[in-house]
């Protein structure tokens, strides 16, 4: 039998072949090459993997089981399937998220983040500091924000908007025709308390949330974040 070793070099070119970016695959890229970086899961690329570096702008669509991103101390955990794109600043931090199709739970360090901009087909939301899911609901053609906690001003492109500020899960749909109105569901939409603190503990911190009797509430029905 013939067998042939591959250097990790190789192995990360074969694995971008096959469209997809895996993480702890690929050789360490310098830090001016990775504003944004596949911490967990698997992304589908529209091009050859280059490291485990997504270049700004760069749309991509996590795989089975979600992808979490970093960006220096901002995390970001994509639900499967998600198509997004982030900019990013000079810092590496990201500035801009384009989300096309799904959802996206979005961590911020409590001094970064601030001015972050994320956007839907329809509606907009500027970060002030926060946690914060943000989704395209395609079949009813609206945007559903939760702020976890924090602050973040939201805006419909139709006209109108409103800003969220509180201490745990406070959330709102965005939907065509303008302005925003509560969220017709009794728990936060494909997001969950233990994600939350799961990522947090993974960027060496603790939620900044105010929990209902000291207690998490909502539990994922599926497997932990891809970490």
């Amino acid at each position: 039998m013939c067998r042939k070793n591959f250097s990790r070099r190789q192995m990360v070119k074969l694995a971008g072949a096959s469209g997809f970016l895996m993480a702890g695959l690929a050789l360490p890229a310098r830090s001016e090459m990775q504003p944004i970086r596949l911490e967990g899961g698997r992304l589908q690329l529209k091009r050859s993997a280059d490291g485990d570096v997504i270049r700004p702008g760069e749309s991509v669509v996590a795989g089975a089981g979600g992808a979490v991103l970093r960006a220096r101390d901002q995390l970001f955990y994509m639900d499967e399937g998600t198509d997004a794109a982030f900019e990013t600043d000079q810092n590496g931090r990201a500035t801009a998220i384009s989300v096309v199709t799904g959802g996206i739970l979005s961590l911020f360090g409590p001094k970064t983040g601030q001015g972050t901009r994320i956007t839907s087909a329809n509606a907009s939301a500027t970060i002030r500091g926060t946690t914060t899911y943000f989704a395209w609901q395609e079949e009813h053609q609206r945007t559903y924000v939760c702020c976890c906690y924090g602050h973040l001003d939201l805006e419909n492109n139709d006209g109108g908007g409103i800003t969220l500020q509180t201490s745990y899960h406070n959330a709102v749909i965005l939907p065509p025709g303008g302005g925003a109105h509560l969220a017709p569901y009794d728990a936060p939409l494909d997001h969950y308390d233990d994600d939350i603190a799961a990522l947090e503990s993974h960027a060496g911190r603790k939620p900044r949330w105010v929990l209902p009797a000291g207690k998490m509430n909502f539990f994922a029905p599926r497997p932990a974040p891809p970490l």
